[in-house]
């Protein structure tokens, strides 16, 4: 009979070193990035709200400003770490969609205020990025006293 083969346990690597800081550039690039989803958001959103399927109006703009703000809100946050950095993506929306309220000087108006769902859109997006904030500040660490 043969002996059972032993081997012997494996050893974890090593730490691996200090971790290395992050490029100067990686915050204002994630806060651009996440400020022109928030246009690409608002445009989209804004022209989805007169959406129907038949006669009925589909509240789609609803799902896609209520999902998409939480999460340029939490990605902002993430990269930056910073919670002024992470609100802006919000205040960005929220300007270009009062401006899409607004009529122009030719009468061309996109969000149009019989409409329900534009009416939703507006309030949906506002308190979700008070909720996000909200939630941000009660995560943050209390600092020394």
């Amino acid at each position: 009979m043969s002996e059972p083969l032993v081997t012997e346990p494996a050893t974890a690597p090593g730490p691996q070193g200090p971790k290395l800081p992050d490029p100067w550039w990686l915050k204002p690039a994630a806060t651009l990035v996440a400020c022109l989803g928030a246009l690409v958001l608002g445009v989209v959103g804004a022209f989805l709200t007169p959406f129907r399927i038949g006669t009925v109006l589909v509240p789609i703009s609803l799902v896609i400003v209520a999902a998409g703000l939480a999460g340029l809100v939490w990605f902002t946050h993430t990269i930056t770490g910073h919670l002024g950095l992470s609100l802006l993506p919000g205040v960005v929306w929220l300007v270009l969609s009062l401006v899409l309220a607004a009529r122009t000087d030719e009468g061309d108006l996109v969000l149009i205020n019989q409409n329900w769902v534009a009416n939703a859109y507006l309030l949906v997006g506002s308190v979700t990025v008070g909720a996000v904030a909200y939630v941000l500040v009660l995560r943050r660490p209390r600092g020394r006293r």
